[in-house]
């Protein structure tokens, strides 16, 4: 610019040159554009041809307006330039210039006027400078305070500027906003110019203000928590925002404050809940006493331990003998009393180091650490029985528990922590298997046995999946007659590497597997079957376990099964043994009411060998008592054994049942039983149990039975079969 301005000056002072004011009007950035008194163009200078994209030659002797003004603006400018003409100037004017382009340029214009020599207006002088950009910027900051201040008003955080600088007040306050005073319990006028530090419960910002603001300018943008003051006093949590900002040419402090009480009380409710749950996830709900989990996790510890110290740990797994019948008998509310109490006993009878666990139902785990071996692992099992030999009162009910104890001492038992409470489970068994309220200690003979169980389960289990599976029958026969009265379907299993598997060795193994359902449902649907096949005009009898009874959907599978065969009820019969507990009865008496209302007939096994024969007789839908072998092992040589048969037949007949007795193997006992009024018998003597093949020949005729003479003592016209 410089330059060109010298160039100009030399040019206009040459003879014949132009003349200094032209020369600055070519080389200014300044818009100079001259007008007569009705708007025509006198003289346009090369900045604003620049500007405007039109040449000097383009608009001269034109009037400017159409050129370079937008439309909706032309009726501003030019009644400006009227007053202007009319003798108000110099002035000030901001209006737009289009350029050809069309682009808006906005411009700030000086104007004045040149009077002619009668004062008359002859020409109007504008000078214009583009201040597009500064006006954009200056808007653009504009739209940012005015963002900033509806943020600072209406933001539902507590929002406050701060002045770091003051010498007098540390951190004093500028301004805030109503969040802000409604969190801290003032009003504004009541904390601008204050320090922030009357929110402190002490003065932080004069001690640490300084650090605070280098770390804020270091970062940008600081988050914490920390508290304030109310005005009532209290301190309450907040959680703080703070950044550098520089309002007015000042560098300040913006702070965004929240109060987190609410969430605060949340997350400690949430702190509570998991400690809660956590506690939860590792203790039994009933006793208050460590679960199998926290059970595994303390026995993983005291065996590293163990093995660090050279010392030995037991484990003794405890079962209640006959807890059962405590809930069946006196409810579960009383079992859960007896169950606290039982927790109470142990934990009390063990040193604070030990461990007392429910793994639940009637077992709990005691983990004794820093023990002598067995005999001193042996000395606390039989304290711990000890401690349960009192009887438990219960609402002035005494409860007797007796326990049935497993004992496994690491070493020389397993270092595993499951493998440890699994032979300790495995003693406890052996233990009641021997008699209950006893102890026993794991041997390696146990592993050995439970090995064999799960080998034997698995072939079950393959047995029931590939059809290992088939049916014995024996008859049920008239001791009079030997007329066939009904088979009785006996299941049998011969396995490929076992051979041939023993029903009192397979059944219970199912019950305890979980595989009784399937069983019996196989059983029932062959037995149907081949009742099917041979035409059966008598009942073919099925044992049912009372597992199978309790399940709600038994009757209809019952159901279904006879109409899949097309029997009618009158030709199955159903075994239940009288083992049942009293809710087993409960059950099982709806059940079979609606099974007797099918026709199904029910027998019920076992008679004379349980412990409420009476009460089940009473509740039960029966049709006929099978008297368990046991009863007639010496019936014919007895006189005791004579009377008690003799009494239970009495029993069925007085309640109108069909008594059969099982088990008949001698001429003899055929004959007493005769005598005695039984009229129906199952056993060796009349018939081993055998496939149906065996028995497919004798079904259109009286089975090949040589039954003995009717004795002599026997009453004339006495009723033999009921």
């Amino acid at each position: 610019m410089l330059t060109r301005l010298t160039a100009a000056i030399a040019s206009a002072t040459q003879p014949g040159g132009a003349g200094l004011a032209e020369a600055v009007l070519s080389i200014t950035d300044t818009l100079v554009v001259v007008l007569d008194p009705q708007g025509r163009v006198v003289r346009f200078n090369p900045a604003a041809e620049r500007l405007s994209g039109f040449s000097f030659e383009e608009v001269r002797g034109q009037v400017l307006w159409p050129f370079v003004l937008p439309e909706h603006e032309v009726a501003g400018v030019v009644q400006a330039f009227e007053s202007l003409t009319a003798g108000d100037y110099p002035n000030r004017h901001e209006n737009h210039w289009q350029t050809r382009s069309g682009e808006l340029r906005y411009i700030l214009w000086s104007n004045t006027a040149l009077l002619d020599a009668r004062g008359r207006v002859a020409l109007v002088v504008a000078t214009g400078v583009d201040v597009t950009r500064e006006r954009e910027e200056r808007r653009a900051r504009q739209e940012t305070e005015d963002r900033f201040r509806a943020l600072f008003e209406q933001s539902a955080d507590g929002v406050v500027l701060l002045d770091p600088h003051d010498p007098e007040v540390p951190w004093r306050i500028v301004d805030c906003n109503e969040a802000f005073c409604r969190m801290n319990g003032y009003a504004r006028d009541e904390l601008v110019g204050q320090s922030v530090d009357l929110l402190h419960p002490y003065p932080m910002m004069a001690e640490e203000g300084g650090e605070l603001f280098a770390w804020i300018r270091e970062e940008g943008q600081v988050h914490g928590e920390g508290s304030h003051l109310h005005r009532d006093g209290t301190v309450f949590p907040i959680e703080s925002a703070s950044s550098v900002v520089t309002v007015g040419g000042r560098e300040l402090i913006l702070g965004q404050d929240r109060d987190i009480r609410d969430r605060k009380r949340t997350e400690e409710q949430l702190r509570l809940l998991a400690a809660q749950l956590a506690h939860d996830s590792q203790h039994d709900a009933l006793t208050g006493l460590p679960n199998r989990t926290l059970l595994l996790d303390r026995l993983q510890v005291e065996l590293r331990r163990a093995a660090r110290d050279g010392r030995a740990l037991s484990v003794i797994h405890l079962n209640l003998d006959g807890f059962r019948r405590v809930n069946d008998t006196l409810g579960h509310a009383v079992g859960d009393a007896v169950l606290r109490e039982v927790a109470r006993r142990l934990q009390e009878d063990v040193r604070p180091s030990d461990t007392v666990a429910r793994l639940g139902g009637d077992e709990f785990v005691v983990l004794i650490p820093d023990v002598g071996g067995r005999p001193e692992a042996g000395g606390v099992a039989r304290r711990l029985q000890a401690a349960l030999a009192q009887p438990i009162d219960v609402d002035g009910q005494p409860v007797n528990v007796r326990g049935s104890m497993g004992v496994a001492v690491s070493p020389p038992d397993s270092s595993l922590p499951a493998n440890l409470l699994r032979q300790a489970d495995l003693a406890m068994t052996q233990a009641k298997r021997e008699g209950k309220n006893g102890v026993q200690f794991f041997q390696k003979s146990l592993d050995a046995a439970v090995h064999g169980q799960l080998h034997l389960e698995a072939r079950l289990r393959a047995a029931l999946d590939a059809g290992g599976l088939h049916l014995h029958y024996q008859p049920q026969v008239d001791t009079t007659t030997g007329a066939l009265l009904g088979f009785e379907a006996l299941v049998r299993w011969t396995d490929t590497q076992l051979g041939l598997v023993s029903p009192a060795r397979f059944i219970p193994l199912a019950e305890e597997a979980g595989l009784i359902g399937p069983l019996g449902a196989w059983v029932l649907d062959e037995a149907c079957r081949q009742a099917a096949e041979w035409g059966l005009r008598v009942p073919i009898a099925v044992n049912v376990s009372a597992l199978e009874v309790a399940q709600e959907d038994f009757t209809q599978r019952v159901h279904a099964t006879l109409r899949r065969h097309g029997l009618d009820g009158g030709q199955l019969k159903l075994e239940i043994t009288e083992r049942l507990s009293v809710q087993d009865l409960q059950r099982a008496a709806r059940q079979l009411a609606q099974l007797h209302g099918l026709g199904v007939q029910l027998s019920l096994d076992d008679f004379g060998t349980g412990q409420s024969s009476v009460s089940t007789l009473l509740q039960l839908p029966l049709n006929e008592l099978k008297l368990d072998r046991s009863l007639i092992t010496g019936v014919a040589e007895s006189p005791i054994e004579q009377r008690v048969v003799s009494a239970l037949i009495s029993l069925g007949r007085s309640l109108n049942l069909t008594v059969i007795v099982e088990g008949v193997e001698t001429p003899e006992q055929l004959r007493v039983l005769r005598d005695l009024g039984c009229g129906a018998v199952q056993g060796y003597l009349t018939g081993r149990p055998g496939p149906a093949s065996m028995w497919t020949p004798h079904l259109g005729g009286p089975l090949p039975l040589n039954l003995p003479e009717r004795s002599a003592g026997a009453g004339d016209g006495e009723p033999l079969l009921n």
